[in-house]
């Protein structure tokens, strides 16, 4: 029974900070516009933001095909090498994990810095 409030509060919450959010921002945007500032300002801000949030996504990206991965590696190491019948592999996840992450992370460096040239 509690669950249904819980979850239109939850809704009811999530509204009113998306809500709040645009509405300041349209008055801060008008507010600028009317002390004189052009529309490039906020072509600057949105490209800053497709790019953080590029990079982002690159790392969720590799964080992903780090699991993915680190996976297919520790079956491997079980099919071929398990000396002292091990159960698993958790090194194999970590260390996949993190290289993939951080091959993601130079990929999107690369990438910002092409995108930032041009």
């Amino acid at each position: 029974m509690y669950a249904k409030f819980v979850i239109i509060a939850i809704c009811l919450t999530i509204f009113g900070v998306v809500y709040t959010y645009f509405s300041y921002r349209n008055k801060e945007r008008l507010a600028l516009l009317e002390s004189g500032l052009d529309m490039e300002f906020f072509k600057k801000s949105l490209q800053k933001k497709q790019l953080f949030l590029m990079s982002f996504g690159m790392v969720f990206i590799g964080f992903a095909l780090g699991v993915l991965t680190g996976f297919f590696f520790e079956k491997y190491l079980l099919i071929h090498y398990n000396p002292n019948e091990y159960r698993n592999y958790p090194q194999a996840y970590i260390i996949m994990v993190a290289l993939c992450t951080g091959i993601a992370m130079v990929i999107s460096f690369f990438m910002n810095r092409k995108l930032n040239r041009d």
